[in-house]
């Protein structure tokens, strides 16, 4: 039976001085487009996925990203009902075509143009998704589970955690915040790396103050339960146009990323910069996708 696949770690060693920053800092990338599913979110899909099968009950689920396309990749070759996503009416049309051709079901909930601005519409989403709930559907609440965060703690984690670098940082973006946690969670005692969260500035994960951003597949305006602020060593805002100029750079030199993974690009790069991690540093970011939905 198919499963989720172990990812390649890739060194960028030119991407640090293409950015502007120190060529002491030895990058790696994380390729989660490599993903059965072709991101990250594969991994929790797969699990999720299997579940709807076990249990015989549809999925609902709030996405209309990575998640609904794994969804769809995963309930179709597991044999599970088909899952029904619930989308914003503003999400754009190739989306919404990619989804169908992925075995997705989608059904658009509608905002208010305060609430497209406000970029509050996975509240109202979260709340068709308990109605159906009450109707017999399986959520599985991608924003609050620890099932969550157990996938990427016995999955994404370990293949960082074993790899021959001995990596002093790992850095990703934080969406749910479940794969952070995760790996963070998978670290074995004694090792001395930090962990660093990046979201877009606006989004209020940990930052306090809100704003519109258009990084995608990264931020949220409230703190998702599988956010572990404890085990998160540094947390850094990164600005929209900072994420998609290194995302140009970085597609520049042939490097297929996403603005989510470019942002936490930047915010690695700037954590290495802080006072008491200055010299040679191994860092490795997880790059949730290939952004080929996107456009810089």
């Amino acid at each position: 039976m198919l499963k989720p696949i172990a990812t390649p770690h890739i060194h960028a060693p030119q991407a640090a001085e293409l950015m502007g920053f120190s060529s002491n800092i030895s990058l790696y990338l994380k390729d989660e487009s490599r993903q059965l599913g072709r991101s990250i979110k594969g991994r929790v899909a797969y699990a999720m996925a299997e579940k709807s099968r076990q249990s015989g009950k549809r999925i609902v689920e709030s996405s209309s990203g990575n998640l609904a396309l794994g969804l769809g990749y995963w309930c179709g070759k597991l044999g599970a009902p088909t899952p029904l996503c619930l989308i914003d009416e503003c999400c754009d049309l190739s989306m919404m075509q990619a989804l169908s051709l992925a075995g997705c079901a989608i059904e658009m909930v509608p905002l208010t143009s305060q609430e497209i601005e406000q970029q509050s519409g996975v509240i109202k989403r979260v709340e068709r998704a308990r109605d159906y709930v009450r109707q017999g559907y399986y959520w599985p609440n991608q924003y609050d589970s620890n099932a969550w965060i157990a996938v990427h703690e016995k999955t994404t984690g370990p293949e960082i955690w074993r790899d021959n670098v001995a990596y002093d940082m790992v850095v990703g973006a934080v969406g749910t915040g479940a794969t952070i946690s995760g790996v963070a969670l998978a670290k074995p005692s004694g090792r001395k790396s930090r962990i660093v969260a990046v979201e877009p500035k606006g989004s209020v994960i940990f930052s306090a103050q809100p704003g519109a951003y258009r990084v995608a597949g990264a931020g949220n305006p409230f703190t998702p339960g599988n956010y572990r602020h404890d085990l998160v060593d540094l947390e850094i805002a990164v600005e929209d146009n900072a994420s998609f100029a290194a995302a140009r750079s970085l597609r520049s030199i042939g490097i297929r990323i996403g603005s989510s993974g470019a942002m936490a690009v930047v915010g690695a790069y700037r954590a290495a910069e802080c006072p008491d991690m200055r010299g040679q540093a191994n860092i490795i970011v997880i790059v949730a996708d290939d952004g080929w939905y996107e456009d810089f």
